[in-house]
């Protein structure tokens, strides 16, 4: 089981309403509902703002904020795409789709 998954596991007890979902553990609620898949892939591609480290005064880049995209299928959700965090834009699950 990945981290990520790991902390999605409690937000996704959640899940009903819309056709689309997205929960980001670092992200207050964690689980939200989308009507497009669009905002979904935004709410967990969502870049994190750069942190500045004072040992080598140089600004960090901190990647993307993760998290996990639903969609309701029938009576039951499922999972398109799972992010770490951190991850880079260009590295991002639905980039490989096209």
């Amino acid at each position: 089981m990945t981290s990520m998954e790991e902390r999605c596991t409690e937000p996704r007890k959640g899940l009903a309403g819309m056709p689309y979902a997205s929960i980001a553990p670092d992200r207050n609620p964690a689980l939200k509902y989308h009507v497009g898949l669009g905002r979904a892939k935004s709410a967990v591609a969502w870049e994190r703002p750069n942190r500045y480290n004072p040992e080598t005064r140089q600004f960090e880049y901190r990647g993307v904020r993760g998290g996990e995209v639903y969609q309701q299928d029938g009576n039951a959700w499922k999972l398109l795409y799972r992010v770490e965090a951190g991850t880079f834009p260009d590295d991002l699950p639905w980039k490989a789709d096209r």
